[in-house]
């Protein structure tokens, strides 16, 4: 009961923090202009931005369906597309750690290497966002270059080094079928860089309507848009998005409203729309994702307790040995 209420808590804080924003950059941009923004928007512009983000959705399923595939012996290809869009909605209306995993509970059979395939999409998305800030942060701060060069150049080689990590018995007993860490995270990086390319292509098509910037300029700042989900204190990085934006287009001379608007539609299209869809599975299939909270927490206290006996049990033969001298 603790648990549910600390989670309902941070849900609902998070969401408040990303309103405040939300609302505190559009008390500082022209209104007119930003719904100015919207109405200028023709069919074939919004038609455009459509098949871009069906494009980047086609990758990300397709990635989805790849590490699925990798990791589960006890898979139904049907439950494929119901979880894919199950997530987009999970990640904005449960609140709790457990969010986007609860998807996993919309694929049959057993849940280890799906819990695996999930953790390793998350690892992708999560690294390539660090990746990319740490090298485009030196670009419009070069004081700090050498720290932050040093640094991205520490998270590419554990590229390099986890896949053999993950080899080890300490990791591989917990999967559910042999796997080739070095083919999926190449694959995984082969999916990611067209993802963020889409996004990129979204804003410059729609920045381009009415200004000039170039198509690395907008590669910058969607480098910055696409990482706000880096910093934790709102849900999907609602508010910290569009406020970063505004930062980083008034750079190159783009009114704020401008920026917000675009920000706001990309949202909409890109992670707004796939809930929607995703909301219709959830509720056809909500049987199957009743007890997913309960499960995951004691998965998680499953993990935790192995982890404990584990350091435990060095600690103890330590103070064997240290008895013995």
């Amino acid at each position: 009961m603790r648990q549910i209420v600390k989670d309902k808590l941070t849900f609902a804080l998070k969401y408040s923090t990303g309103i405040i924003l939300l609302i505190w950059i559009l008390s500082r941009v022209n209104r007119q202009d930003l719904v100015a923004t919207f109405l200028n928007l023709g069919f074939a512009d919004i038609l455009v931005v459509l098949v871009i983000a069906v494009a980047n959705l086609a990758i990300q399923f397709h990635l989805w369906k790849f590490l699925v595939e990798s990791h589960s012996q006890h898979l139904n290809f049907k439950d494929l597309l119901p979880s894919f869009l199950a997530g987009f909605a999970f990640r904005l209306i449960i609140p709790g750690g457990h969010a986007e995993v609860t998807k996993i509970f919309l694929l049959r059979g057993k849940k280890r290497g799906k819990v695996i395939a999930f953790g390793i999409e998350k690892f992708f998305q999560t690294f390539l966002k660090i990746i990319l800030v740490l090298f485009a942060i030196p670009l419009v701060f070069p004081e700090h270059r050498i720290v932050l060069y040093t640094a991205g150049s520490l998270v590419i080689l554990s590229f390099f080094i986890l896949p053999f990590v993950l080899k080890k018995e300490r990791f591989s007993k917990h999967q559910e079928k042999d796997v080739s860490y070095s083919r999926i995270f190449l694959m995984s990086l082969a999916h990611s860089i067209p993802m963020f390319l889409c996004n990129a292509l979204q804003y410059y098509y729609l920045l381009t309507l009415a200004n000039g910037i170039s198509f690395f300029q907008v590669i910058m700042v969607t480098v910055f848009v696409w990482g706000a989900g880096l910093i934790p204190i709102s849900i999907s990085g609602l508010g910290v998005r569009e406020n970063l934006v505004v930062f980083f287009l008034s750079l190159y001379g783009i009114s704020g409203a401008t920026g917000v608007a675009v920000s706001l539609f990309v949202f909409f299209i890109n992670a707004i729309l796939p809930a929607i869809a995703g909301v219709f599975v959830i509720m056809k299939r909500r049987h199957d994702i009743k007890e997913a909270g309960s499960e995951i927490r004691k998965i998680t206290k499953s993990v935790y307790e192995k982890g404990r006996q584990r350091f435990n049990g060095r600690q103890h033969n330590k103070n064997i040995e240290k008895s013995d001298e």
